[in-house]
């Protein structure tokens, strides 16, 4: 009988809510940690959890000081923890497929609408530190840039409409292009689909950012739409999906219809793919990809507070706690600081 209730005092333990593992971290080089006189330190970190995925929205409640193990009182360092975005920055390229299918099926007004929709939402963001280019791809060897990388809705809404401006009414009046010889639906484009090879250059072109070292913190994310497979051959389908493994790149995917090639856009979305059965669904989808792209850049926390102490080295721990669809996730952050010369009259 002792062991039976034993068992069931073991049982009621085991179902108290679990808690999961939270990670924060700095920019590489210890570069997140600043002191300012008299006595200000402050701590610019991103939050995770341990399966990579972004923690965004916390306020200064779910944050615990320590200094040397004690919690720092609010009351005698007047902490502050807020988003951060302008030591932050993220790229990312809107990669359209406009090949000879899209434009012929007469749903490129709603593809326009949705790609807008992402735009205003990403770049609405407050303090989110992102910038957009916006791409198209279809038969050729490259994609083509229509709007450089920045944080101009009006720029990228501009660039959206000029795609749809008549180029052509039949295939002789794009004659003159010598890569681009086909009229689909009213641009010149080459009908065919180089759907691995424009993945392959936007990852070389993103990466490039990624090596920037302008910010202290640089992300990258390729949100890719096509309704096809890839069919110009000019880079396989293995060396694109080697290609995309190995890349610090956040990836998306929307697909269109039932021609997709389902495991290319997992390949090509790991971070979130959508596949969709008609362009109703297009809005939906941009939004769903929005909402995660502007997740990576409201995950970037700075703290700052006035400490206490006056000499010496000391620790600071910094603790987060978050809870999401009823499970509790937390981690920490610790680092050193010089408090010698500190003085009071701090303020933030």
């Amino acid at each position: 009988m002792l062991v039976l209730l034993t068992a069931a005092a073991c049982g009621a333990e085991v179902n108290q809510p679990a808690t999961h593992c939270l990670t924060l971290s700095e920019p590489e080089g210890g570069a997140g940690l600043l002191t300012a006189a008299p006595s200000k330190v402050s701590l610019f970190f991103k939050v995770d959890t341990c399966d990579g995925a972004p923690v965004s929205g916390l306020d200064a409640s779910a944050f615990e000081l320590q200094e040397d193990g004690h919690t720092v009182s609010r009351y005698e360092s007047q902490q502050t923890i807020s988003p951060k975005g302008e030591s932050y920055r993220l790229d990312s390229v809107v990669l359209l497929d406009t090949s000879g299918s899209v434009l012929r099926s007469g749903e490129f007004t709603q593809l326009q609408a949705a790609a807008a929709k992402y735009i205003a939402t990403v770049l609405g963001a407050a303090s989110s530190g992102q910038r957009i280019s916006l791409m198209t791809f279809d038969g050729r060897a490259a994609p083509q840039a229509v709007v450089d990388f920045t944080s101009d809705q009006h720029a990228l809404l501009d660039g959206l409409t000029s795609l749809g401006v008549v180029e052509c009414r039949a295939a002789s009046d794009c004659a003159a292009f010598a890569d681009h010889r086909t009229c689909a639906g009213w641009r010149c484009v080459d009908d065919s689909t180089n759907l691995n090879g424009a993945v392959v250059s936007t990852l070389d072109l993103l990466e490039a950012h990624l090596a920037d070292t302008s910010v202290p913190w640089r992300d990258a994310a390729l949100v890719l739409f096509t309704d096809g497979t890839d069919q110009a051959g000019r880079v396989s389908s293995d060396a694109a999906a080697s290609r995309a493994a190995k890349t610090a790149v956040h990836l998306f995917s929307v697909g269109l219809g039932d021609e997709v090639d389902a495991a290319a856009l997992r390949t090509f979305g790991r971070d979130g793919t959508f596949t969709i059965a008609s362009a109703d669904g297009l809005e939906s989808a941009f939004e769903n990809v929005a909402a995660r792209v502007t997740a990576l850049a409201n995950r970037f926390y700075l703290l700052e507070y006035c400490s206490p102490k006056r000499s010496g080295t000391h620790t600071l721990k910094i603790v987060a706690t978050s809870t999401q669809q009823g499970a509790v996730y937390q981690g920490g952050l610790s680092r050193d600081f010089d408090a010698t010369g500190f003085a009071s009259g701090c303020q933030l």
